[in-house]
C-alpha cells in the first residue's frame, strides 16, 4: 500500500485528481464522524467536512512531513470545527437524530431498541453542552482512539492539559448521565 507521505509527492508532482482522491478517501469517513461528534448535526458534518477537505488540499503544498498526514489533517480538521462553533457562539450545538452513517442493527426487542435510542439521544445531548475543547478532547480520545499526546498536538495545547480536558469533560458527562446508571 502506498503511504500518504507517497501520495501527496505524487500529487504535488503530477496534480492528477485521481491520487489525491485517493489520499482524501482513505480519511472522508473519519474527518466527518470527528466533524459531526464535534457539531452533532449530520448536514453540518457534511458541509464541515467538505470545508476541511478544500482546506486540506489548499494548504497540501505546506504540509511538510513533520507530523504524520493523519495527524495534520486531524488539526485542519478541528481548528475548521473550532472556527465554525466560534463562529456561532450565540447559537448553542443541537443534535439531529442518529446521523445518517449510523444504522441500527436489529438487536432485540422493540423496548430495547427504545432505551438505546434513549440512551444515544441523552449521550448527544451531553456532549452539547460540553464546550468545544471539552468536546474535542473525548472526541479525539475516545471516539477516535487517539493517544491523548496526539490530542494535545492536535489542540495545539499540553499532554498535560489534554489530559485535564478529558477528565473534565468526563466528569461534566458524568454529572449529566447519571440517571442513567452508565459504568
Amino acid at each position: 500500500m502506498v503511504s500518504d507521505e507517497q501520495l501527496i509527492e505524487t500529487y504535488l508532482k503530477s496534480r492528477k485528481r485521481d491520487v489525491l482522491g485517493e489520499l482524501l478517501c482513505r480519511y472522508l469517513a473519519k474527518v466527518r464522524r470527528t466533524v459531526y461528534s464535534m457539531v452533532l448535526d449530520a448536514s453540518l458534518a457534511d458541509d464541515l467536512a467538505q470545508e476541511v477537505f478544500l482546506r486540506a488540499i489548499r494548504g497540501l503544498a505546506g504540509f511538510d512531513g513533520r507530523a504524520k498526514f493523519s495527524t495534520w489533517l486531524y488539526h485542519v480538521t478541528m481548528n475548521t470545527t473550532h472556527g465554525f462553533l466560534a463562529r456561532r457562539t450565540r447559537s448553542p450545538v443541537t443534535f439531529s437524530a442518529n446521523p445518517p452513517d449510523h444504522p441500527r442493527a436489529a438487536r432485540g426487542s422493540a423496548e430495547s431498541a427504545a432505551v438505546e435510542g434513549e440512551l444515544d439521544q441523552a449521550i448527544r445531548a451531553a456532549l452539547a453542552h460540553l464546550t468545544p475543547k471539552l468536546r474535542a478532547a473525548i472526541v479525539l480520545t475516545n471516539i477516535e482512539q487517539m493517544d491523548p499526546a496526539e490530542a494535545a498536538r492536535i489542540e495545539g495545547c499540553s499532554t498535560a492539559t489534554m489530559y485535564w480536558r478529558i477528565h473534565e469533560a468526563r466528569k461534566q458527562l458524568r454529572r449529566r448521565l447519571e440517571r442513567h446508571h452508565l459504568p
